[in-house]
């Protein structure tokens, strides 16, 4: 089975970032792992990235790069499908909505991960039906603004599944969002053995 993680900077450093390299690594024990990170701002990750797992850009923002894509004019316009709810959605372009979109059409993966609201949203509209799409949820409901928590409940019912990293959570997302379907399950941070 191929995996993928879509991820919002897999060269920066962080807990989400942490967290899905280190479940990446375990699944890739048994498994073809790869992590697709929309932006590249640095030549290797902060986080060293063993176990076979790929780690794939789709936007490279540094400038002395030759695929630099800083001054495209479509990075320069706001992004149509990542949602402005999300706080890191200033990021996010045109050109971001057409590469996502391209590579989630593209890809052979039996299995896609979205590792932050805004990229779960990418996956609900923008994901072919053949692929298992899931949300990873790395912050509790109530933490994201009530917008975006809007935002969620129009979206999430098209994925396949949703895990949050506490029973707790998964309780509130089942209670406060009507998923049909949609398994939500638990499963906590990966941390190494």
């Amino acid at each position: 089975m191929k995996i993928c993680f879509l991820i919002n900077n897999g060269y920066g450093i962080g807990g989400t970032i942490r967290s899905t390299f280190n479940l990446a690594q375990a699944l890739a024990t048994q498994h073809e792992v790869e992590i697709v990170s929309v932006f590249r701002h640095r030549d290797a990750p902060a986080f060293a990235l063993g176990g076979g797992v790929r780690l794939v850009p789709l936007v490279d923002l540094r400038e002395d790069s030759p695929e630099y894509a800083g001054d495209e004019p479509e990075h320069q316009r706001r992004s149509a499908v990542f949602p402005a709810e999300d706080w890191l959605s200033p990021r996010y372009s045109r050109l971001t909505d057409r590469r996502i979109a391209a590579w989630l059409s593209g890809t052979d993966a039996d299995v896609v991960f979205g590792t932050r609201p805004g990229l779960n949203v990418h996956l609900a509209r923008q994901a072919p039906r053949r692929l298992i799409r899931i949300a990873q949820e790395h912050s509790t409901f109530e933490a994201h603004p009530a917008p975006l928590k809007r935002r969620l409940r129009r979206h999430y019912p098209s994925l396949d599944a949703i895990t949050t990293v506490t029973q707790a959570d998964a309780a509130c997302y089942r209670s406060r969002l009507r998923l049909p379907g949609v398994r939500v399950a638990v499963v906590p941070n990966s941390v190494p053995a």
